[in-house]
C-alpha cells in the first residue's frame, strides 16, 4: 500500500510539474473571482454611502434635516405686569437645551445627530419709529431672535453684541441689526426704541430695546445665512393698498437674557426650535432606514422623555431643564431626502447587476476554458492510463490531486486579499457564495470532465452515437431559449424594482441579460457556419484554397470555440451597454435640467405675488435676453352641467408673446396664440369665464358639462365667481414644454394641468399655496454671476429659491450614484476584458493543434508559407466578426428587451424617463477593437508557429 502511495505521489508531482503554467492561470481566476467576492460588494456600497453623503451635505447647505420646535411656556404670575420672574431664567436653560433634548433622540438617531443651532423668538411687535423710515418704506413689523450660534457668522461693524447677562429690572435689552437693517430704519448704535406687542397689545405697555450693534454677514461656509437670511436682509413686503410705502419686516439679535426680561412684562410664551445636522458616518446607507423608523416615531419618544401627566386641559406637562414646554413638534425634511435616495438607489443596483453579473459569468466561462485546457493536455496520458488497467476513480483523483489544493489555495488567498483592500465600515457585506462558486466550479469541473474524457462507451452505444448527441444538444438549446423568453417575459411583467436581495443585486435583471447573452451565441453558433459554407463554396469555385480550406475549417470548429465566442459577445455586450446607459444619462440630464429650470435661471417665490412686485425690464442689454413671469394656482373645477368634479387642478397662467419671444419654437406657445385672441367673458351672475387649455380629461368631458366652476383653494383676495372654459385639448408636447417645469415639479405626481393667458390673472385670486416663477434667458457669453443676481431681483417677495440651469445640469452630472453607474461599467468591462483575453488565448491553445496539423498537411503538399500564414489568420477571422456582431446586437437589444424593468430617470430629472440614446461611435470603436484583439492574437499564434516551423513538419504516424 505504502509503495502504491508513494508511485500515485510520483505520479502527482510529475503532472503538476508538466502543468505548472495552466494551474498558475487557474489559481490566478479562481484568486480574482474570490477577492472580488470579497471585495467587489464593500466597493460598490462605498460608492452609495458617498453618494448618500454628498446628497446630505448638499441638503444641509440649505438648512439643518431636523428642526425640533415646541414653546416656553414661562411661570409668570397672572396679571399684567407680572409679579417676579421666573423660578429658572431661560438665560441658563437656552444654551444646553439642544444638547439636553436629544438625549432622548434613541441609540439610531442619537448618533447620527448633532446639535447645530437653537433660535428663541420674542414676540413680534409694531415698530413704534422716532426716526424717519428710508424712502419708499411704510409700516415695520419687528422681532427679535436669540440664535446660539450667532456670534460665529457676523463681523460688528459699529458697537458691540448683545449681552448674554440678566437685563436689570427697567433696563432695555440689546438687539442688534445687520447694516442694512439698520440704515431702512434710520438706526444708529446707542439709540433706543419701541416695539407694541400684537398680542394683548391693550394690556401691554410697549417694550423697548437699545440698539447695541450694527453687523454684517460673515460666510463661514455653512447654512446659517440660508436658514437665516431674515436677520440680513430687509424683507419687502407688497403693501396692500396700491400707492402706499411698502411694509417691512425686520428681525434682529438680541442676548439670552432678553427673553427673562420679557416675560416681566407680561409675556410668557416663547416659540423655540431645536436644529440639528445630521451625519449618517461611513456606513451611511445601511443606516438611512433605521433613521427613517426612528424618525417617524421620534415626536412619541420626546413626549415620553419629557412629558409626564395631563393639565387642566388634556395636555402633556412637559419640562426641560426646570422650564415648562409645550408638545414638541418635529419638522422633520430628512425623511424625504432619503426615502428618494433608496429608491435611485434600486435603481441604481438593477443597472450594477447586468455589470456584476456579465463579469462573473465571464470569469466562470474562462475557468472552464482554463479546465477544458488543462485536461485537453493529458488527454492522451488519461487514455493511454486507461488501457494499461488504471481505474476511472485512480483517474478522477490523480487528476483532483493536482488541482484542488491549487483551487483552494487560491480561493482562500483571494477572499485574505480582497479583505486587505476592501474599505472598512461601509454599508455592505462580502459575498462569501461567489469565492465558494468559483472554488467549486475549478474543483467540480476537473473531475466531471476527467470522467467524460475517460469513460468506457459500448459497441451498441457508439453505433447510435450521433443521433442522441445532435438529440441531447437541441434540447438543451431549446430549454436555454426558453428560459430566456420566460426571464424577459417575466421582467417586463414585473417592471423595475422588487428583485434585489439583501445583498443589493437584484438577480432577476442580472440574469436575464446573460441568458440573453446565451441565446445570441447559441443563434450564432447555429447561423454562422451555414454562412460560412456558403462562402466557402463560393472560394472554392472561384479558385482560392486557402479561403476555401480556412473558412471551412473555421465552419467545423464553431461548436468547439462556442464558449470564446460567449465571453467575447457577453463582454462587448457589456462595454456597449454601459456606453448606452451613460450616453442616455448624459443627454438626459440636459432635458432634466431644463425642465427643473424652465430658461437659463428661474427665481420661483411661494404664494402668488402681485403683478407689482416683479421686477420689469430685467431684459436689456445686460446679462437677461428676455423673461417671462408664470403664475400657478391651485383649483378645484365642478362641471357647471353634470357636477363632474376635476381636484385638484393645476392652473398655469403666462403671456404667450413674450414666450414666443423667448422661445420661437415652444409648443405651448403655438398653442396658446389662438387662445390669448380670446376674450374673457361674463355671465349674468356676474362670474368670469376663463378660456383654457386642457388636459384631456378635462377638455373631453366639456361637451357634458359647458364650462366649470374655478374654487381657489387658500386664496388670499377676494375675488367674484370665476369659470373656466376649455378652448382647446394640450397636446403632449405642450404639457412637456419646459417652461412649465419649475412650477409644475412642486406638484404632485398625476395633477391635472389648465394654462391660460397672463389676462385670466386680473381676475383670478392671489394663493398662498400657488407660486410665481420668473424664467430669464441669458445673452450669450453672460456670466453666471450677473445671471444670478438678475434672478434675484426678478420677483420682489420675501423669499425666492434662485436656479441655474448649469448649476442643476452640474449637480445632476456630478451625482454620487450617476457617476458610480459610469465607474462600475467602466471596471466591470475593463475586467471582463482581461478575461476574455485570457480566454481567448486559452481557446486558441486548445484549438492550434487541429489548425496546425492542417497547415503541415497543407504545406507538405506545396502551400507556400504566407498562404500558412493567411491560413492560420483567416481560420479565426468569422469568430472575431461573429463576436463584434453579436456583442454590439447585445449591447444595443438587451436596453429594449428590458423594457419597463430598465428606468434610469432617477438620475436624469425631468417629467418623463429619457429616450435611450445609443453610442454608435462607441459601439462601433468596441466592436472593432474585439475583431483586431481577437485577429491579434492569431497573428501572434501564426508568429510563434513559424519561429517553430511547426507548420512545415508532419508527425510521425499522420498521413
Amino acid at each position: 500500500m505504502s509503495s502504491d502511495i508513494r508511485i500515485f505521489g510520483a505520479l502527482v508531482r510529475r503532472e503538476s510539474r508538466s502543468d505548472l503554467p495552466l494551474l498558475g492561470c487557474l489559481a490566478v481566476l479562481v484568486l480574482v473571482l474570490a477577492a472580488l467576492g470579497s471585495a467587489g460588494p464593500l466597493l460598490l456600497a462605498r460608492q452609495q454611502d458617498t453618494a448618500l453623503s454628498q446628497r446630505i451635505t448638499a441638503a444641509q447647505r440649505n438648512g439643518p434635516l431636523l428642526d425640533v420646535a415646541g414653546q416656553f411656556t414661562l411661570d409668570v404670575a397672572a396679571g399684567y405686569p407680572a409679579s417676579a420672574a421666573p423660578a429658572v431664567p431661560l438665560r441658563t436653560v437656552l444654551p444646553d437645551s439642544g444638547r439636553d433634548l436629544a438625549g432622548s433622540f434613541g441609540p439610531v438617531l442619537g448618533p447620527t445627530t448633532h446639535p447645530e443651532r437653537t433660535t428663541l423668538a420674542l414676540p413680534w411687535g409694531d415698530y413704534l419709529s422716532t426716526t424717519a423710515l428710508a424712502d419708499g418704506y411704510g409700516d415695520v413689523s419687528l422681532q427679535p431672535l436669540w440664535v446660539s450660534d450667532a456670534d460665529a457668522h457676523v463681523r460688528y461693524v459699529q458697537g458691540q453684541a448683545p449681552s448674554a447677562a440678566a437685563v436689570a429690572k427697567g433696563a432695555a435689552p440689546d438687539i442688534a441689526l445687520s447694516q442694512a437693517q439698520a440704515r431702512a430704519l434710520g438706526l444708529s448704535v446707542g439709540e433706543r426704541f419701541q416695539v407694541a406687542s400684537r398680542t394683548d397689545a391693550d394690556q401691554n405697555a410697549p417694550l423697548s430695546y437699545r440698539l447695541s450693534g450694527i453687523y454684517r454677514p460673515v460666510d463661514t461656509g455653512d447654512d446659517f445665512w440660508t436658514a437665516q437670511a431674515e436677520l440680513d436682509q430687509v424683507q419687502v413686503e407688497t403693501p396692500t393698498v396700491p400707492g402706499q410705502p411698502s411694509p417691512l419686516v425686520v428681525q434682529g439679535l438680541v442676548g439670552a437674557g432678553a427673553a427673562d426680561s420679557v416675560s416681566t412684562d407680561g409675556f410668557g410664551y416663547f416659540p423655540v426650535d431645536w436644529y440639528y445636522r445630521m451625519d449618517l458616518g461611513r456606513a451611511a446607507n445601511a443606516r438611512s432606514a433605521p433613521v427613517v423608523t426612528a424618525l417617524a416615531t421620534l415626536g412619541n419618544s420626546l413626549q415620553q422623555g419629557w412629558c409626564g401627566a395631563l393639565d387642566g386641559n388634556g395636555n402633556p406637562e412637559c419640562s426641560l431643564d426646570g422650564q415648562t414646554v409645550t408638545t414638541f413638534a418635529v419638522n422633520d425634511t430628512a425623511t424625504p431626502l432619503l426615502t428618494a435616495f433608496a429608491q435611485e438607489n434600486r435603481q441604481f443596483e438593477a443597472l450594477a447587476s447586468f455589470a456584476v453579473a456579465s463579469l462573473l459569468a465571464v470569469g466562470l466561462a474562462t475557468v472552464v476554458v482554463a479546465v477544458r485546457l488543462l485536461l485537453r493536455r493529458r488527454a492522451g496520458d488519461l487514455v493511454l492510463r486507461r488501457s494499461r488497467g488504471a481505474s476511472t476513480t485512480e483517474l478522477l483523483l490523480s487528476r483532483m490531486a493536482t488541482t484542488v489544493p491549487v483551487a483552494l489555495l487560491a480561493g482562500a488567498g483571494g477572499w485574505i486579499l480582497g479583505r486587505l483592500l476592501a474599505p472598512s465600515g461601509t454599508s455592505g457585506h462580502p459575498l462569501p457564495a461567489l469565492a465558494i462558486g468559483s472554488v467549486a466550479a475549478a474543483v467540480l469541473l476537473v473531475p466531471l470532465l476527467t470522467w467524460y474524457t475517460v469513460r468506457e462507451l459500448g459497441t451498441a452505444r457508439r453505433s447510435r452515437q450521433r443521433r442522441p448527441v445532435a438529440a441531447r444538444r437541441y434540447v438543451l438549446e431549446g430549454t436555454g431559449v426558453l428560459l430566456c423568453v420566460a426571464g424577459v417575459t417575466a421582467l417586463r411583467v414585473r417592471g423595475s424594482g422588487g428583485g434585489s436581495t439583501g445583498g443589493g443585486i437584484d438577480v432577476q435583471l442580472s440574469t436575464v441579460p446573460v441568458l440573453v447573452a446565451l441565446t445570441t451565441v447559441l443563434v450564432l453558433v447555429r447561423l454562422y457556419p451555414v454562412v460560412l459554407r456558403l462562402l466557402a463554396a463560393w472560394a472554392r469555385r472561384g479558385g482560392g484554397t486557402v479561403a476555401f480550406v480556412g473558412l471551412r475549417r473555421a465552419g467545423r470548429d464553431a461548436p468547439a470555440t462556442s464558449l470564446a465566442l460567449f465571453v467575447l459577445v457577453l463582454t462587448l455586450g457589456t462595454a456597449v451597454f454601459g456606453g448606452l446607459i451613460s450616453r442616455s444619462i448624459q443627454d438626459g440630464t440636459a432635458v432634466g435640467a431644463r425642465w427643473t429650470t424652465g430658461a437659463d435661471a428661474v427665481s420661483v417665490a411661494a404664494g402668488n405675488i402681485a403683478p407689482g412686485a416683479v421686477a420689469p425690464g430685467l431684459a436689456g442689454p445686460g446679462a437677461v435676453r428676455a423673461e417671462l413671469v408664470e403664475n400657478l394656482r391651485v383649483v378645484n373645477l365642478t362641471g357647471d352641467g353634470d357636477g363632474q368634479i376635476f381636484n385638484p387642478v393645476a392652473l398655469v397662467t403666462l403671456d404667450p408673446k413674450a414666450l414666443a419671444a423667448a422661445e420661437p419654437g415652444s409648443p405651448l406657445a403655438a398653442q396658446l396664440s389662438a387662445l390669448a385672441a380670446g376674450p374673457i367673458t361674463q355671465l349674468g351672475d356676474g362670474s368670469d369665464v376663463l378660456p383654457v387649455l386642457a388636459v384631456a380629461a378635462i377638455a373631453d368631458h366639456r361637451e357634458q358639462t359647458g364650462t366649470y366652476s374655478a374654487n381657489a383653494i387658500a386664496a388670499v383676495s377676494g375675488h367674484h365667481p370665476t369659470r373656466v372654459r376649455p378652448e382647446g385639448t394640450l397636446d403632449r408636447a405642450a404639457q412637456l414644454d419646459p417652461v412649465l417645469g419649475p412650477l409644475l415639479d412642486q406638484q404632485p405626481p398625476g395633477t391635472l394641468l389648465l394654462v391660460g393667458t397672463t389676462a385670466d390673472d386680473a381676475v383670478l385670486p392671489l394663493q398662498s399655496s400657488g407660486s410665481t416663477a420668473a424664467l430669464l434667458w441669458a445673452r450669450p457669453g453672460a456670466a453666471p454671476a450677473a445671471l444670478r443676481a438678475a434672478a434675484a431681483t426678478a420677483l420682489q417677495a420675501p423669499q425666492t429659491d434662485v436656479q441655474l440651469q448649469s448649476d442643476v445640469l452640474t449637480a445632476l452630472r456630478t451625482d454620487g450614484l450617476t457617476r458610480a453607474v459610469g465607474r462600475i461599467y467602466t471596471v466591470c468591462t475593463a475586467l471582463a476584458v482581461l478575461f476574455a483575453l485570457l480566454a481567448v488565448a486559452l481557446e486558441l491553445v486548445l484549438t492550434a493543434r487541429e489548425r496546425g496539423r492542417t497547415t503541415s498537411y497543407l504545406r507538405t503538399l506545396g502551400l507556400a508559407s504566407r498562404g500558412a500564414a493567411g491560413l492560420q489568420i483567416l481560420q479565426l477571422v468569422p469568430l472575431a466578426a461573429a463576436a463584434a456582431a453579436g456583442g454590439a446586437l447585445l449591447g444595443l437589444v438587451v436596453p429594449r428587451v428590458l423594457g419597463p424593468a430598465l428606468q434610469i430617470q432617477q438620475f436624469t430629472g425631468g417629467p418623463t424617463g429619457p429616450a435611450l440614446h445609443t453610442d454608435y461611435s462607441l459601439t462601433l470603436v468596441l466592436g472593432a477593437g474585439l475583431a483586431l484583439l481577437v485577429l491579434g492574437a492569431a497573428a501572434v499564434e501564426t508568429a510563434v508557429a513559424r519561429l517553430r516551423r511547426l507548420e512545415s513538419v508532419l508527425r510521425l504516424g499522420e498521413q
